[in-house]
Order: C-alpha cells, then structure tokens, then sequence
C-alpha cells in the first residue's frame, strides 16, 4: 500500500466526515471522553506495535505527515474480547503493515479511535456491529449470525446452563446517563444528587486501572457468560474481569450475617421449569452506574433469567431498590441469546491496554 502525505488527507476527510458518514455511537464514557465522536478521519502508515489485550486493542502507527516530518499515532480500538465474540481473529495486521485507519480522532494529541481499517492486502476491517465499508467491499467483520443476534434453537434440553451472548444490536442494560436526564434525576435522593453533580470522570471513575466491576452493573457487561451448578449453588462466569457470581441455591440458605461484598450475596430459586429468580443483598461495590449515581449497602437487586422454550434466548429482568440513594426502584431489562461456538475467555485486562 502507498504511503501518502497524511496531514492534508486528515484534513480532507474531517470535512468530508462530517458531512456525510455515519457517526458509530460510542457507548463506553470513557472513549467518548477521550475522543469527538463528531468527526471521522483517516490516517494511513505503517504498523509500530501492537498490543492485543482488554480493554482495547492498542496500535501504534508512524505516518508520513506535512513537509515530510514522521510522526507517530497511538490508536485504540474495541476490545479483544468483542474480537473473538464477532469471530474477527488477530491475525489481519502484523507490525510492518502498511494500513489506512478511519475512527473518531483524539480531542487532544495524535491519537484514533479505530472503527474501519484497510489492510496490506486490500481487506477492509470492521470493528463494529454498526461499521459499515468504507473503501472496498472485501471486508472481514463478525459472521452473519453474530450481526443478526438471532440465537441457534438445536439443543432447548440445556436449559439455562449454556454459554450465552449479548446481541450487538441492543442497547446497554443501564442507560449511560440515567443521572443526568430529568427523568432519571427526579428518581434520585438528595445525596445521590449531590453525589452526581459531583462526580468527575477524569478523577472518579471506579472501572479504571483494571477495576472490576461490581453489582449491579456488572451485569451489563457485554462479553460470553456461563451457567454451571453443582449439588448446592449455580455459578454465572462472565469473561468481563473473569468474574464468577455464586447463587446460593440450598433450601433454607439466608443472607443474614453475610459480609458486604463486590458482587454481593444472592440467593436463588427455580419459579418455574423455565425462569430463575435472584435475590441479591450485601452489595458493597458502592456505585450504581459507574456513572455517578452512588448505591448503598442496603442495596436490593431482585432478577429474572427466563429461557425460552427452544433454548435460543435468556431474558433478564433486574429491580434495583435502594432507599438511600433512589426515590422509586428502577427495573431494566435485556435479553442474551446462545451461540453453540461461543466460548467464555480468560480476559486479561492490561494497564497498558486501557483509555
């Protein structure tokens, strides 16, 4: 691939980006904070480094940029994970590659959010259930079945106790600003509006350094889960920071004395052949959104897994009640659907890998 002059094609393409392409949503706070959403740009050069880790996906590029000066770009993209649950492997860039980039540029420094790249070869790269071609119709992006998030009705005998993925065509379970909408701000104490208008992202946020997450957004998260049991409880293993929830499932089991903990204490019952309802207290992650809106141990997470008939499907249902901090409990709800090659990965997330 040619090499170009890329400051005058960077400049070219905002333009035209802004006019006529697409903005893909950005979702995660953090990417939308680092990088402008607004403006789309393309850079081309060649490969320095490449990290393949979570969060994201980290690549290094030097370009040619006006009057000749080599400059040097460090860009992100989606994470590892979603990678291997669209079914896009690694292998379509190596360093030395000489590659164009499109994406989201930083709001400060020479930085890139990527969402298209075009390859040595020729192959466009879509890095995104949204993303759609920009340069060339030979394109690598998720399977078919994976951007139709319709889920495989071959085996309903597994019940609920399978691997189960989030569609990419669906909203995220908490909606990033709930406390920020008049809505969702009516629906907020007076200490949890303070504790809002208060908070900083730069300086608060709770899932940086590698973080885990903790209930009850950590059920949000995006990447493949498992359900196991054994003779007394069910175990929900999602890939997100190799989290593993135990649901206590032994009759007679209570929560009284339990300490307070990241994911809580939950116990569970079968309300039909089909349904398992969670009932989850002693939560001391300490945050409702990660957003914000701050949740106290005195937190009560009541939740629904339904399958459906023919195994494709698991819906989710969640009421979140906290009287120091909500007026009213908020339910919100998602479905995942099941894939038979989904698998739940190790995550690995890296300091160096984060935005």
């Amino acid at each position: 691939m040619r090499l170009g002059v890329v400051m005058p094609i960077i400049r070219r393409i905002l333009f035209i980006g802004l006019l006529v392409v697409p903005v893909v949503s950005i979702a995660h706070h953090a990417i939308a904070g680092r990088y402008d959403p607004t403006k789309t740009i393309e850079v081309e050069g060649v490969v320095t480094n490449l990290l393949w880790r979570n969060p994201h996906v980290q690549v290094s590029m030097r370009v040619i940029g006006e009057n000749e000066i080599t400059q040097d770009w460090s860009m992100s993209t989606t994470s590892l994970s979603n990678m291997r649950r669209w079914q896009i492997g690694p292998d379509f860039i190596e360093v030395g590659d000489a590659i164009r980039v499109a994406g989201n540029p930083a709001r400060v420094g020479r930085g890139l959010y990527i969402y298209n790249v075009l390859t040595s070869d020729g192959k466009e790269v879509l890095l995104g259930g949204t993303v759609r071609p920009r340069w060339t119709d030979q394109t690598i992006e998720m399977s078919a079945s994976r951007r139709l998030g319709v889920g495989d009705i071959s085996a309903p005998e597994l019940g609920i106790f399978r691997t189960w993925s989030t569609p990419d065509n669906i909203p995220m379970l908490i909606p990033r600003d709930v406390g920020r909408t008049p809505s969702g701000r009516a629906n907020l104490t007076e200490a949890a509006l303070r504790a809002v208008d208060a908070f900083v992202w730069e300086r608060d946020n709770p899932l940086q350094n590698c973080m885990k997450k903790g209930m009850p957004l950590i059920m949000e998260a995006p990447y493949p889960f498992v359900f196991t049991q054994d003779d007394e409880n069910i175990y929900w293993h999602n890939e997100e920071y190799d989290t593993v929830r135990t649901i206590h499932m032994k009759s007679g089991v209570s929560a009284e004395g339990q300490s307070d903990s990241l994911l809580g204490y939950s116990i569970g019952h079968w309300e039909n052949e089909r349904t398992l309802v969670v009932t989850t207290t002693h939560m001391g992650w300490g945050h409702f959104d990660g957003q914000g809106i701050p949740a106290s141990t005195a937190g009560l997470s009541v939740e629904h897994f339904t399958v459906s008939e023919l195994g494709e499907r698991l819906d989710y249902s969640m009421t979140f009640s906290d009287p120091e901090n909500l007026i009213e409990p908020m339910t919100f709800k998602k479905y995942w659907v099941w894939y038979p090659d989904a698998e739940v990965n190790e995550y690995a997330c890296s300091l160096q890998a984060e935005d």
